[in-house]
């Protein structure tokens, strides 16, 4: 029995036949998909496999409502006899004492008369069930060429053979289908002969087996260890006993017993496939045309006889089924001489600490645990086996990080995977020095790789961290189109600081995620680094405040327009450096011719705002002239409007001529600017 991780089981059952040519195996109807596309057969001797039956995944309900037979559950001895109408039949009738009327009775002390002949049917009384009549049809000469039917009471019948072929085998698919349990399945192998050894294998759904560990950590020497960490040690050295314990169910509706048990890490792929139940296509319905045709149409069938010929060579027939896997499948001449499966094993004791006799081996992308003891469980039960025992190096630290637990570090045990084994994943109970000090969960670990078992928060040690951002100026350099090109430092400052309140000193990992684009400066290397994390290893002493400090920083760039600049930012780029006296003497050049611009427009733009107000002084008083009359009083109104009408217009015109002279001159400044930055 081989369990993997994802639900799913590879059995392998071997027997001999005896003097029968068939074995018939029964399965759960969820199974039947993955048994119907996995199993295979095969025969260790000459013989061969004929076929392969199961049945119907029909409900048991519905198929004996289709049954040819249909038989209650309180009156299944009427319900037969009236099955068997028209059946040949012979009814055994006990004899009786007295007589019953009209009724032909057979008489026969201590007896029975066998009658046979056809079923006619039964003649049933209102109220009087014993009454009950049961027709017969019997046989002979004179039956021959005249029915003779006789009737009995029901009561005196004591048996009746069904002579009828077909009504026997329907009576026996009635009584097999009744007799299947709801939810299982059978499956029947027929072989060509008795007398055979067969090894068959298949997958089916089960239950994924689990693992759990027993940790004990000792330590080399617990007032060395402490000490030689206070002078500067890292870490608390110590060994590690890891025991490991496999947890299989079994689900089977049969004992194990003496059961070679293997179990599979990792993640193979498999899936369903709906092979159990029966597919209709839909066809069209085409119906016979009135007119005759000359004849049918026929093809050659040459190319299918030579596939036929190609299929039933003598290869072919060895195997009744595709098998899991080429090492899975015997060669003719293998299987002849092989009388039980042989699957190689490594056996390897792991530590004496445990009496384990499981072996691993690696299967490419899996890995195997085989238990080197047949096991027995019980149907429905469970059990737990030993898979691991071994004793390995180890070490002790803190683990700080803020995401997963702020304020305190969690005490972990450090070790490499030197067992020989892949460390499947499950909880682990953690001992030391015969004290329970926590539980963890070991992630999945193949060998020669590093496991961390994190198994209790230190409350004595506490973790404050504090960050900071600020920007930088790294350099200024000059851009295409009039820009400046600045790149800034974007700094991040982690601050931790350490409170170790207890009286030994610790090993403290203090572990950091990474920032997408930002690298370390003025901060030591860490002692290595997770696609992930960096991680820091610092000594604390006892009763000792620690402050440690990460700066990360990204560079980044912006651009600046050389004309949005003033002056004080120029000084600023001089006295840091960020740019020289050269440059700084043209880019206050472009400065100020830029500033002289922006005047020159702020002065047309005033003189813009004034033309507007003449405008609209303008067109006031055109509106006042439009009732006044051009003579008395109104007449010299009106000469009076005209000539500050004029007067504005006088003044709008010589606005207009300063305006076009000021436009002028900012677009000459505007070429020299533009001629500058493009020299610059």
């Amino acid at each position: 029995m081989v369990l993997y991780k994802h639900g799913v089981g590879f059995f392998e059952r071997f027997g001999s036949l005896g003097t029968m040519s068939s074995v018939t195996l029964n399965f759960k109807k969820e199974e039947m998909n993955d048994v119907l596309k996995s199993l295979a057969v095969f025969p260790q001797g000459e013989g061969q496999v004929v076929s392969v039956s199961y049945e119907t995944p029909e409900e048991k309900d519905e198929a004996l409502k289709k049954a040819p037979l249909l038989l209650s559950d309180c009156k299944s001895w009427l319900d037969l006899l009236r099955s068997m109408r028209g059946c040949q039949v012979r009814l055994h009738i006990a004899g009786l004492e007295g007589d019953s009327g009209s009724e032909r009775l057979v008489h026969a002390s201590n007896s029975e008369v066998v009658i046979s002949g056809y079923m006619v049917g039964l003649n049933e009384a209102d109220g009087k069930p014993e009454q009950t009549l049961v027709a017969i049809m019997t046989t002979g000469s004179e039956a021959d060429s005249s029915p003779n039917v006789r009737t009995y009471l029901l009561s005196q019948v004591r048996g009746l053979d069904i002579i009828d072929p077909q009504s026997g085998d329907d009576l026996r698919y009635v009584l097999d289908l009744s007799h299947s349990r709801e939810n299982q399945r059978a499956v029947t192998l027929f072989l060509d002969r008795p007398q055979q050894e067969l090894l068959v294998s298949y997958v089916a759904p089960t239950p994924t087996w689990r693992v759990s560990y027993r940790l004990v950590y000792t330590p080399d020497s617990l007032e060395h260890s402490r000490s030689s960490e206070s002078d500067g040690a890292l870490s608390a050295t110590g060994q590690l006993l890891i025991q490991g314990w496999g947890i299989v169910d079994n689900q089977l509706d049969e004992d194990l017993e003496d059961v070679s048990l293997t179990l599979i890490a990792g993640q193979p792929i498999s899936f369903i496939y709906d092979l159990y139940t029966p597919r209709f296509v839909e066809r069209p319905t085409v119906e016979d045309e009135t007119r005759t045709v000359p004849g049918p149409v026929m093809f050659n069938a040459a190319l299918l006889e030579k596939e036929l010929e190609l299929s039933l060579n003598d290869d072919f027939n060895n195997v009744a089924f595709a098998a899991l896997g080429d090492d899975e499948l015997y060669a003719p001449e293998a299987r002849a001489v092989s009388s039980a499966p042989r699957r190689k094993r490594m056996q390897r004791n792991l530590a004496k600490a445990t009496k384990v006799q499981a072996t691993g081996i690696a299967r490419g992308e899996l890995f195997q645990y085989d238990v080197g003891v047949p096991i027995t469980i019980k149907r429905g039960q469970s059990a737990m086996v030993p898979i691991l025992g071994a004793t390995i190096a180890s070490r002790k630290q803190h683990w700080f990080n803020a995401e997963k637990m702020p304020e305190h570090p969690v005490v972990t045990i450090v070790a490499t995977n030197t067992t020989g084994l892949t460390l499947e994943q499950g909880p682990a109970t953690v001992l030391e020095v015969d004290n329970y000090v926590g539980e963890a969960v070991l992630n999945f670990t193949p060998t020669e790789a590093e496991f961390f078992v994190p198994y209790a928060v230190d409350l004595g040690v506490r973790v404050f961290q504090e960050h900071a951002t600020c920007e930088e100026t790294a350099a200024i350099a000059l851009g295409q189109g009039g820009y400046l090109v600045h790149d800034l430092w974007m700094v991040r400052q982690t601050t931790y600081q350490i409170e170790n309140q207890t009286t030994y000193p610790i090993s403290l990992v203090i572990e950091q995620r990474k920032l997408e684009g930002y690298n370390l400066v003025d901060t030591s290397e860490p002692m290595e680094q997770t696609a992930e994390f960096r991680r820091w290893q610092l000594p604390i002493a006892s009763r000792q405040q620690t402050k440690f400090q990460v700066q990360e920083r990204q560079k980044i760039s912006r651009r600046e327009q050389i004309t949005n600049l003033d002056y004080q930012i120029l000084k600023t780029y001089l006295r840091n450096k960020f740019i020289g006296d050269t440059l700084f003497q043209r880019l206050e050049g472009i400065l100020q011719l830029h500033q002289q611009c922006h005047q020159l427009e702020r002065d047309i733009q005033d003189r813009c705002y004034q033309q507007d107000r003449l405008s609209t002084a303008q067109k006031e008083l055109t509106e006042k002239l439009k009732p006044l009359q051009s003579s008395g009083n109104e007449g010299e109104l009106r000469q009076r409007f005209v000539s500050k009408i004029g007067a504005l217009e006088d003044e709008r015109d010589r606005l207009q001529a300063e305006i076009t002279t000021l436009e002028q001159q900012a677009h000459d400044l505007k070429q020299q600017l533009q001629q500058q930055l493009q020299q610059l």
